[in-house]
């Protein structure tokens, strides 16, 4: 490992002094080495450059322009080395954010691990029948048959929906919005924490989206949605780890019933489609 990368990975360090790096040479030596890498005369650095220095690439150290400056001019002859200061403030940056990245998606799989380890399934087929009742509602509606219902963290309904996007004239009326508002108000509370949704149909982008920020500790579907998709098919956006929240996700339960529903209904509507063109 060169002087450069080891002292970017140092950069984690919050509010390391130079008696705390001291106690492993190598790592005082290296910081005080990039630090005479970046000025103009590495044997007499300024009090200007040494705070400019603190204050960019080196702002994760807790110790003043005096001091550094002190211990750089102790040092013996400095190495050929010459670095962009503002380059080098960069590449810790980056490097912070990517350890935040790593730490933060370990803390969300660990979530997910203690999330599984709760869960119980014996009850999902149960539920999602709620689900498909719902969907069937839809359909004698006219509607794409979906339907959904939220389950709170002691196995109670607290919320149901099925698909009334053309009864209610609103493209935001799928089931799951439906059941997630009935829930959010049977609850008085915009956070769905430790309830569970199920849905006959995979979710889209828009109704994984609001699960997400619901914060439902479960979404459980059945068949999966090849055009619209967005937990598994299209896009994983329950799978991204910048996310601040991820819900664990259990499929395929009851889908071929689901399915099964939705290939009915749409062989209807085209079989009247055709009849109305002749």
């Amino acid at each position: 490992m060169d002087l450069v990368e080891k002292f970017i990975n140092l950069s984690i360090r919050r509010g390391s002094t130079l008696a705390s790096l001291s106690k492993d040479y190598g790592n005082l030596d290296c910081v005080l080495r990039i630090f005479q890498a970046t000025v103009n005369c590495p044997h007499l650095p300024t009090e200007k450059e040494a705070q400019a220095f603190l204050d960019g690439p080196g702002h994760w150290l807790n110790v003043s322009s005096l001091e550094l400056l002190e211990a750089s001019r102790q040092m013996s002859s400095p190495i050929a080395l010459k670095l962009n200061i503002t380059k080098l403030a960069e590449s810790v940056a980056e490097r912070a954010e990517n350890i935040k990245r790593e730490r933060r998606s370990k803390a969300l799989d660990r979530e997910k691990e203690v999330a599984l380890e709760r869960i119980d399934k014996s009850k999902d087929e149960d539920f999602m029948k709620l689900a498909l009742k719902e969907a069937q509602q839809a359909e004698q509606r006219g509607e794409v048959p979906v339907g959904a219902v939220v389950v709170d963290a002691n196995g109670k309904v607290i919320g149901v929906g099925r698909n009334q996007n053309i009864a209610t004239i609103d493209p935001t009326a799928h089931a799951e919005m439906v059941a997630i508002r009935q829930a959010a108000a049977k609850l008085s509370n915009h956070r769905l924490e430790n309830c569970s949704i199920y849905v006959t149909l995979e979710p889209c982008p828009m109704c994984t989206g609001a699960i997400m920020m619901s914060r439902f500790s479960r979404l459980i579907y059945g068949a999966n949605d090849a055009k619209a998709g967005a937990v598994d098919s299209v896009i994983k956006l329950s799978q991204n780890k910048q996310l601040n929240h991820h819900t664990v996700v259990t499929s395929g339960v009851l889908a071929g019933d689901s399915m099964k529903m939705l290939q009915s209904f749409f062989a209807k509507r085209r079989i009247r489609k055709e009849r109305n063109c002749e």
